[in-house]
């Protein structure tokens, strides 16, 4: 369905987006910890959400 150059062009994508968004969220959280108290609880609950849907599908199927 997909080429090996595409695939691996989407993994570099992934993996630098993460990258980049991972940092500029350490910079802003460093410029005013007053708007990022508690985002830690959110992200907590997505990875919870993504590990429960990813389980729930492996046992109905």
């Amino acid at each position: 369905m997909f080429t090996s150059g595409q695939k691996i062009f989407a993994l570099i994508f992934i993996v630098s987006f993460i990258i980049f968004i991972g940092y500029q969220f350490y910079v802003d959280s460093k410029k005013n910890k007053a708007l990022f108290k508690g985002t830690y609880w959110v992200l907590i609950a997505v990875v919870a959400m993504m590990v429960g849907y990813v389980l729930l599908n492996k046992i109905i199927n």
